[in-house]
């Protein structure tokens, strides 16, 4: 009995040895794995992108390229997002999409999908890659119809988030006929050398990323600087070991960071900690109060801190504005469309915004609720202040405001202004190559705002080579002059989308009918003329 239990116990260790085994081997990348497998079926189907990850939003769009081939939009109906330049050898074509990005707007949850013709042929990777990870896909290249190379970052625990210490090079067969197939050919990895051929793992990095939970913009003229410190001491300042300073020039939290320090400054038996702060200008917005410790006494080298706002700073003993966007057109908004509101100085319209939020519909129809913070010492109680909204489906405007809507800031609250939008569209490419002279008299009408109505005389309207046009029309007080570029243009037709009227803020279209050289008749429509709608016809 004594021997058929230790049998069982035998038994029993090497079982739990072979599942070890196996799940070590699962842990490892596929990269370290034998070649002799391929996940590419030939099956022809794309794999579709995976859900539940965040959105592509505000600047980041930009980094979205928009479907032109056959493999461009078979990717892009797999739910993917497409990014960078496709390349294309013959009947190969390799595109590389994302399912989301990081906090600066790097590609994340992304693969390199290879079409022969219009049939998919894998991909080069298994699963999505993730920025700044292990695995991570860098420089692809289709060097023929039948080959492709690869690169892949190479991270260990000690690396820093900039800085992988390996790096794995793959070389990739196509196979051609009725299932093209990607197959790997060959993995090779290899440190990578810094400093004349010394290998590193630069562990003398320190990264992060560093964020606010307001629900508000930063200026595009905002700087973050963060700061290693060493904080051993609790009566003396502390001293500054390295530090980052990082134009955001638009870009909102969370912002990445990647702190360089000179390791001889560095003591073992000392503390040091991540302190940042943001700036615009001259005045503090958000600083850390929170210690954040790395590098020393088992600390990582990798932080996510978080900012508070200090006096002054966007969203504490601030001015808000709450309210509503919606509008009229009985129209379903797609998902994940972005609503934009903005307040400006009513002097100075196309100026930078006092303040500004950015927000996604996800699923929800309007009315949109919105908060905007703004500073109060940014405000001049002697000026007046205007409210802008516009909704963007995949960065194409769909909706804005017709004219600014006055909003009064006696105090540090304003509630319940709705922003009502009309359909609008990005402005047109201009027509271009083609010029045109007309005028006539006769008689017409302009009426701006509540003002009363004028008797117009004279219209003319030049167009240049160049798309852009001009509209005059004059009455016994004055003349008021429209400027802008074509939209429209035949034998019959003008169609001008205004931009300005000298130097005040216009928009809208202006339609001119004419033959010839003789004009017939000119309509403005949506017409706006310092925030006044306008009414004119000729």
């Amino acid at each position: 009995m004594e021997r058929g239990m230790t049998m069982r116990k035998t038994t029993i260790f090497l079982v739990t040895l072979v599942l070890m085994a196996g799940a070590a081997s699962a842990q490892r990348s596929w990269l370290d794995r034998p070649v002799d497998s391929n996940w590419n079926s030939g099956n022809g189907v794309v794999p579709n992108a995976p859900r539940n990850v965040g959105r592509i939003e505000g600047v980041c769009q930009d980094q979205v390229r928009q479907p032109e081939s056959i493999a461009d939009r078979a990717v892009t109906r797999a739910g993917w997002f497409l990014f960078g330049a496709s390349q294309s050898y013959g009947p190969v074509t390799l595109v590389t999409a994302m399912a989301d990005v990081d906090g600066m707007c790097r590609p994340n949850n992304y693969n390199a999908f290879v079409f022969v013709g219009s049939r998919f042929a894998g991909t080069l990777s298994p699963t999505p890659a993730g920025a700044r990870s292990d695995g991570a896909i860098g420089s692809v290249h289709l060097v023929g119809p039948t080959r492709i190379t690869a690169e892949f970052a190479r991270y260990t625990s000690q690396d820093a988030l900039c800085c992988p210490s390996q790096m794995s090079f793959v070389e990739y067969a196509i196979s051609s006929g009725a299932r093209p197939v990607v197959r790997v050919e060959d993995v090779r990895t290899e440190a990578v050398c810094r400093d004349g051929g010394v290998v590193e793992t630069q562990d003398n990095v320190v990264s992060g990323t560093v964020t606010y939970r307001q629900r508000s913009a930063l200026p595009r003229t905002a700087v973050l600087i963060v700061k290693i410190v060493d904080v051993s001491r609790q009566d003396v300042s502390s001293t500054v070991v390295a530090e980052q300073r990082i134009e955001t020039a638009g870009k909102q939290v969370p912002i990445s960071f990647d702190i360089a320090y000179d390791r001889s400054r560095i003591q073992e038996r000392n503390s040091y900690a991540i302190q940042a702060e943001i700036r615009d200008g001259g005045r503090l917005l958000f600083i850390t109060d929170t210690r954040y410790p790395v590098i020393t006494q088992g600390n990582p080298r990798s932080v996510e801190v978080t900012v508070v706002p200090v006096g002054g700073g966007p969203g504490q003993r601030g001015g808000t504005i709450r309210g509503t966007v919606t509008f009229r057109e009985r129209i379903a908004l797609p998902a994940n469309s972005e609503v934009m509101v903005k307040l400006v100085d009513s002097a100075d319209r196309n100026g930078t915004p006092v303040a500004e939020t950015t927000f996604s519909t996800a699923n929800r129809q309007p009315p949109f609720s919105f908060e905007l913070d703004y500073e109060p010492r940014d405000i001049n109680r002697q000026r007046n202040y205007e409210l802008y909204a516009e909704i963007r489906t995949a960065g194409r405007l769909r909706f804005k405001s017709d004219a600014g809507q006055r909003v009064e800031l006696s105090g540090n609250r304003t509630d319940n202004v709705d922003l009502v939008l009309r359909s609008a569209a990005d402005a047109p490419e201009p027509i271009t190559g083609r010029s045109l002279d007309l005028s006539r008299l006769g008689a017409g009408s302009i009426k701006i705002g509540d003002r009363s109505t004028q008797f117009l005389i004279r219209g003319s309207v030049t167009v240049r080579t160049d798309g852009t046009a001009e509209v005059t029309v004059s009455s016994l007080e004055g003349t008021y002059r429209f400027g802008g570029k074509l939209s429209y243009f035949d034998s019959g037709t003008v169609k001008i989308s205004v931009e300005n009227s000298g130097n005040a803020d216009a928009s809208g279209e202006i339609e001119v009918r004419y033959s010839g050289r003789n004009m017939r008749s000119l309509t403005g429509t949506d017409l706006v003329l310092d925030g006044q709608a306008v009414t004119l016809r000729f």
